[in-house]
């Protein structure tokens, strides 16, 4: 989950053509500026941006999410479809950029104070070596989580023009809390609350499990979404000599 979130590369590539945007030059205090300058402007896309394909983010719309977990103790697939993530812009705030452009490497600490997700689920597995099945609706709601962001690029040139494109996006987060609700575990409503109730009471360890498989899913999805950017803009237009 959030976290959170390709957003801030989305921000800093789309002030590149933005009219009264502070522009962020390759000097000593890039990384500083970065901070101001994404954080004043991450509203700004919330809606959407037609010219550079990106959707609507709040809620950010994802198809489909594929979670795996297969070491004990926690085996469980989980498969999350038709996904609404809320929050996670809104409530988001870059803390610290540090980059090396050379090596094409950007990596973004933030703080995001909730992210929910709320889909269609299906799952199946163990958990704490209780059985668990079950599909419906599920709510999976992140509390004041830091999240790394950690995009790692290479260069390439088009009509002899360099841009960047990504070709890893790392994600880890670290939640305060996390709540998680499955509706129809089991096709029985008191096992299913049963079974939420000791989700909820473990959370740490579950979602310590889960986690992984959430960070993985959100890079694949949020590389895409940059690729968009970083490969229609070049590069020395987003990061100013």
């Amino acid at each position: 989950m959030n976290f959170e979130l390709w957003i801030y590369l989305n921000v800093m590539t789309y002030r590149a053509s933005a009219e009264g945007f502070p522009k962020c030059k390759r000097d000593a205090n890039f990384d500083k500026c970065l901070v101001d300058a994404v954080n004043h402007a991450i509203q700004l896309l919330k809606a959407g941006n037609k010219e550079f394909g990106i959707p609507p983010l709040e809620p950010l719309a994802v198809k489909k999410l594929v979670i795996d977990a297969g070491n004990a103790p926690i085996n469980l697939r989980q498969t999350l479809k038709n996904v609404k993530v809320h929050d996670m812009i809104s409530t988001s705030k870059i803390q610290r950029y540090r980059t090396d452009l050379d090596k094409h490497l950007i990596i973004c600490d933030s703080r995001t104070d909730r992210i929910e997700m709320i889909g269609d689920y299906e799952m199946s597995g163990r958990i704490l070596l209780l059985p668990i099945t079950g599909h419906g609706r599920a709510n999976v709601t992140l509390i004041n989580t830091k999240i790394e962001h950690r995009l790692i690029g290479e260069p390439f040139e088009r009509d002899g023009v360099k841009y960047m494109r990504l070709k890893d996006y790392r994600v880890a987060f670290d939640p305060k809390r996390v709540y998680m609700n499955f509706e129809n575990l089991f096709n029985d409503k008191t096992l299913s609350d049963g079974m939420n109730r000791f989700l909820n009471e473990n959370w740490e360890t579950v979602f310590n499990e889960l986690k992984v498989g959430y960070a993985k899913s959100f890079g694949i999805i949020f590389r895409e979404l940059s690729n968009k950017l970083f490969e229609k803009v070049p590069f020395d237009n987003i990061f100013l000599s």
